[in-house]
């Protein structure tokens, strides 16, 4: 037969549970928003920046393998598994930046998302909420810098009329 007190204990503890798994999913809910501010952010800035000035001159080809790279790190990022699990995300994910980045791009004003960074940092925030991707802040600069570089290297009307980013030279 248990003391008393571990019945309190035992009710405690689940407490204690509950109440963690709440504050993990306030701060899941909540890391939304810091994606949206972290444009604002100097280390943020500072990120895009730098990346964005290392693909000076890269083929718009290394620029699509380098993306999908990071893309694959965030994928396999705590994952004992092969990178072979992960293409298909990686692919996925590309697909999907694609279509939404043609989406902006395409569907507007000529200038709407290819001259601005904080529309690009939006649409991977929003391709990697919907592919499941959990991104940190430096992830999102790295792939807005090179989603920006290759929005940069190509014209309106050949983004346009991408199939795949395979398709970018």
């Amino acid at each position: 037969m248990r003391p008393p007190n571990a019945r309190i204990t035992r009710e405690l503890s689940r407490c204690a549970q509950m109440l963690v798994c709440a504050l993990i999913l306030w701060c899941a809910v909540g890391s939304g928003q810091s994606f949206a501010q972290s444009a604002d952010d100097a280390r943020f800035r500072e990120t895009y920046r730098r990346q964005y000035e290392a693909l000076k001159g890269v083929a718009p080809d290394m620029v699509v393998m380098e993306l999908r790279d990071r893309i694959e790190l965030v994928a396999s990022r705590g994952s004992q598994v092969g990178a072979a699990s992960v293409a298909p995300r990686v692919r996925s994910f590309e697909t999907a930046l694609l279509q939404n980045l043609q989406r902006s791009v395409c569907g507007g004003p000529s200038t709407s998302t290819a001259q601005n960074p904080s529309a690009v940092i939006e649409k991977i925030h929003a391709t990697a909420s919907v592919q499941n991707l959990n991104m940190q802040a430096s992830d999102v600069a790295e792939l807005a810098a090179l989603a920006q570089r290759l929005l940069d290297g190509q014209s309106r009307e050949r983004w346009c009329l991408l199939k795949s980013m395979d398709d970018i030279r």
